[in-house]
């Protein structure tokens, strides 16, 4: 998400006026989008540039500082449920391994939603 957030704006790594609000059910493993967050963009909550609120989607608002530029990034939701349902149907490390595989090996298009 934090790729795609930089590319689709256009900026850096580090740049900062980049700011990244995550909404997302803090608890892992969702919460750990929070990791990739902060090492693709370098927004961090130390910085003060990444902030989270509790949310039962997973979305990222990347935006810069002076500018109306900004994008909303959500994981697929239709997807996410598919993916739940074959862990919940095989909830070992193999398949866990799989799915991740998979996902890693999916299209931005077919994993995330995003608008401006």
């Amino acid at each position: 998400m934090g790729l795609l957030g930089l590319q689709k704006l256009g900026v850096k790594p580090g740049d900062s006026r980049l700011h990244a609000t995550a909404m997302l059910k803090y608890a892992a493993p969702i919460s750990c989008i929070l990791d990739g967050i902060q090492t693709t963009t370098k927004c961090t909550v130390g910085n003060t540039r990444l902030a989270w609120k509790e949310s039962k989607q997973i979305s990222v608002t990347f935006q810069l500082d002076g500018s109306k530029r900004r994008i909303r990034i959500q994981v697929n939701p239709a997807l996410v449920q598919k993916l739940l349902g074959r862990l919940a149907e095989q909830p070992t490390d193999k398949a866990t391994r799989e799915i991740g595989e998979e996902i890693a090996s999916r299209p931005d298009s077919e994993l995330f939603l995003s608008e401006k």
